[in-house]
Formats: structure tokens, C-alpha cells, sequence
């Protein structure tokens, strides 16, 4: 059914063209030594490509001032872009069905021309969770809880207490800083209305990337997981999930895109790109420009080697996320399950800056999350963590839950008013870091006793100091 659904709607990515005449193209790095203001059109482009797309009987999804995201009908992408677009299946990824948009030749646009860089092909993305998806359907077959169905486990991290204490958040929530008044979006796959989120008074919402995007309902359940781990640290925070997904496709540089145009404090983005998708970079800069702070997920094997099939995103400004175990006893390590390396794409950069939790190989079983029931992580997580792959709950983690918590943590911070009205930086959160000077994360950096290092960056992010 969904693949039906996209045959009939195709999808790009308009890049307008600079005032500076300057072009990101296919080199990020750029944007080390320009100014993203230097990539920014004239007064007024986006508005008038907007009007002649919506004019020619296209749907704008979503505008930034360095790009648009356009859909239609493939005849009429043709009439428009030149050629049709049309989606095709990922022969790379095995164990799911995954799709992405493929065009048939060369896409310039007919209108405005003089005034379009380019036109792309959006890239998929891929969640940053432990393991590769699987599975089939199922269908709940009791109603969810708001708790686990699962005896206690002190190697596990239940939410949201757990969250709360590794966060040395406590005596923050107890004096008022609780995230309230802090805009939080997080880029996602969806958030399903769960028992658990209703019982704690969680304030969400839900924005579809794109029109043909279903907000009521998450198909992967990895949004709703990531969710309740950045909740249960800023329990007051306005949290919007824009869904960038459905079981079979994903759309990030949309969802981006929204989540900008909803003008946030925070942006939290647990997942990567299929393939390199420069434009995003562009997309992260202009949003790091405009005073928002951006956490990416450094990734669970993956770094952001130019060739790669799965792509870490690590845009300068951005704030990456790297992965430590806290044992029960509260030993702090690497975790081998997470991403560090030197950027490929970013001559200097090193990733991560920063370090949230995160579970140890094989499985990461770490975090108990709320999931929609009988959803693809439901389903595929029960092989292994103790669940039902229908109950809405499962055991899981990765870089993608650390980048959760840590975008709570900075909602907590700019509540405080630290940052006042810009991005935050690492250094702005480096005091609140709790060293890390043992062990090996996945691709081979150790953390050799010292702490800043290239296994964790400055360590384990918390909610003060003192945590």
C-alpha cells in the first residue's frame, strides 16, 4: 500500500539559487570557509518559486531559506523537473523492504529557472537504533500499558526515573527547570498516543513531513521510543515530532526542512542518510544560523565516510551525540556499540562532541521504551529483549536514545536561558560532562585514561555539574 501511495507521488529537493552566486553542490565543506549567509538567495525567491510550483498544481511540503521540498504526481514532476520520479527499492538493505526516489534523467526546473541552483533527488534515512529492522506485521492483541510488562532489571534504565537520575536532573526538576517554555522538535518516524506519555502529562504534537504522512500513527516506532527518553529529562518541554516516516520510505531533508520552519530551540535528529546527502548540511547550517541548536546522533558503527551506504551526519555547529554505558554500580564506559571517527566530509572535525547513554553490544539492550504496539521495532526487538512483539514496549538503545536525552538536557539548559537566544555549542555543556576514561566504542577509539577524548568527546552530558 504505501508504495502504491508513492507511485502516484513523487518527491525532490529545490535548491534556490544564491544572491553571492555561491553553490554548495556536492562539497559540504564549504562551508568551512564560508558563511552561510554567503548560500542564501535574494529577498523573495523562495516565495516566488513557492507560488509558480503551487500555481503548476504541485504540493510545497516544506521551505527553508535555502530550499524547498516539492511533490506531485510523476507526470507532472515530468511537465515541471523534466523528468518523472519515481520511487525503487534499496537493493542494499536486506531484512526489510526499504524504498527511496530514483529520477529518470536530469531534473531542471521549467519555471523560474534563472532563479533554481538545482534540483535533487531527496535521500531515505536510517534510524540509529541497534540492530537492523525485520520482521512482520502484527497486531496488538491486549491493550498497551502505561508500564512495562517486564520485571525489574537493574541493568536496565526504566523511564522516567532512570533518565532522571543519570541526568542528575532531579534537583534541577525540583526547582522549576523542568524544560517548560523550551520548543523542542524531534525529526522522527512518528509518535504514537501511548498510555505512557498520557499518564506522565506529556505535551506533544505531531507535523507530517509530508501531506501523504499519516501523524496519527508510527510505523517503526522509533520516534515514539526517542520520545519518551528526551520527555522523561524535560517532562515540560513543547515537544513537536515531525514524522519523517512510514514503515517502507523516509524523508529527512523534508522533515528538516519543517521542523526549521516551526522555529524551535531544539532539534533532535536520531537517524542518518542513505548515501550522502549534501543538501542537508546546508539545511543544518541555516538552522545552527538562525539561533536553533541541532543534535545529530554520531551513529552505531556508522561515521560519515563519503562512500558509505549508511551516513553519520556531522555538520559543523551541530552538536553530535556518542554513546556511554552506566552500569548499575554507575562505572561509566564507552560504549561499543557507538560511532567516533574523523569527519571524512569536514577536514578537523571529530565526532562526537558529546556523550549521552547508550547499551553495549550485540543487541544494546538498555532503555525500556514505550513503542507503538505491533509496530517494525516491536516486532523485531521481541526476537531478543524479553517483549511481546505486540505489546508497545521494548528494550533497546544506541545513539539514537543518547541524542534523545541529550536534546532534554540542552532544553533544560536554554530554560536556564544559557545560550541566550543562539545555538548552544559543546562548550556551553562541556562543565556539565561527567568524565569517561574507559573503554573502546565501535569503531576503535579508546578512551586511554583521559577524558576530553575521541571515544566520548567531553564525556557523559548531564543536567549540572555535580550530577
Amino acid at each position: 500500500m504505501e508504495l502504491a501511495r508513492f507511485e502516484r507521488c513523487g518527491v525532490v529537493t529545490v535548491v534556490p539559487r544564491s544572491a553571492t552566486g555561491l553553490a554548495l553542490g556536492d562539497d559540504p565543506a564549504l562551508l568551512l570557509r564560508h558563511r552561510v549567509a554567503e548560500f542564501l538567495p535574494a529577498p523573495g525567491t523562495v516565495d516566488r518559486l513557492a507560488g509558480a510550483y503551487a500555481r503548476e498544481g504541485l504540493t510545497v511540503e516544506a521551505r527553508t531559506e535555502v530550499g524547498l521540498t516539492v511533490s506531485g504526481d510523476p507526470a507532472l514532476l515530468a511537465e515541471v523537473f523534466g523528468h518523472p520520479v519515481r520511487p525503487v527499492r534499496n537493493k542494499y538493505i536486506r531484512g526489510t523492504v526499504r524504498y527511496e526516489f530514483a529520477a529518470a534523467g536530469p531534473l531542471r526546473s521549467r519555471l523560474h529557472a534563472d532563479l533554481v541552483e538545482e534540483v535533487r533527488v531527496p535521500r531515505a534515512g536510517f534510524e540509529l537504533s541497534a540492530r537492523a529492522p525485520g520482521g512482520v506485521a502484527a497486531t496488538p492483541a491486549a491493550p498497551v500499558g502505561a508500564t512495562p510488562p517486564l520485571a525489574h532489571d537493574a541493568r536496565y534504565l526504566w523511564l522516567p526515573e532512570d533518565a532522571v537520575r543519570v541526568a542528575g536532573a532531579g534537583r534541577p526538576h525540583a526547582a522549576g527547570i523542568r524544560g517548560g517554555g523550551v520548543r523542542v522538535v524531534m525529526v522522527d518516524t512518528g509518535l504514537y498516543d501511548h498510555p505512557h506519555h498520557r499518564a506522565h502529562g506529556y505535551r506533544t504534537t505531531v507535523v507530517p513531513a509530508l501531506s501523504v504522512l499519516d501523524p496519527a500513527v508510527d510505523e517503526r516506532g522509533h520516534g515514539t521510543a526517542m520520545s519518551a527518553l528526551l520527555l522523561a529529562v524535560a517532562p515540560e518541554a513543547e515537544l513537536t515530532m515531525v514524522k519523517m516516516a512510514c514503515e517502507s520510505f523516509s524523508f529527512p531533508v523534508a522533515a528538516f526542512q519543517r521542523a526549521v520552519e516551526l522555529a524551535p530551540d531544539v532539534i533532535s535528529c536520531s537517524w542518518g542518510t542513505l548515501r550522502a546527502e549534501p543538501h542537508l548540511h546546508l539545511e543544518v547550517a541555516n538552522a545552527v544560523r538562525r539561533g536553533i541548536t541541532v543534535l545529530f546522533a554520531a551513529g552505531n558503527g556508522s561515521t560519515d565516510r563519503r562512500t558509505a551506504m549508511f551516513q553519520s551526519v556531522a555538520t559543523p555547529g551541530a552538536i553530535t551525540v556518542g554513546g556511554v554505558h552506566v552500569g548499575p554500580d554507575g562505572r561509566r564506559r564507552a560504549a561499543d556499540l557507538a560511532s567516533s571517527y574523523r569527519s571524512d566530509v569536514f577536514s578537523g572535525r571529530r565526532v562526537p562532541d558529546l556523550s549521552g547513554p547508550c547499551g553495549m553490544l550485540p543487541n544494546g539492550d538498555y532503555v525500556v521504551f514505550p513503542t507503538q504496539p505491533g509496530c517494525m521495532f516491536d516486532r523485531r526487538n521481541s526476537a531478543y529483549d524479553g517483549t511481546a512483539p505486540d505489546d508497545g514496549w521494548l528494550v533497546s538503545s544506541g545513539t539514537s536514545g543518547a541524542t534523545a536525552y541529550a536534546a532534554g538536557v540542552v532544553a533544560l539548559a536554554v530554560q536556564q536561558g544559557i545560550g541566550q537566544g543562539r545555538a548552544l555549542t559543546t562548550a556551553d555543556l562541556a562543565d556539565a560532562c561527567l568524565p569517561v576514561t574507559e573503554g573502546r566504542t565501535t569503531t576503535g577509539d579508546d578512551c586511554g585514561g583521559v577524558c576530553p577524548n575521541e571515544a566520548v568527546g567531553h564525556g557523559l552530558l548531564t543536567a549540572s555539574p555535580t550530577a
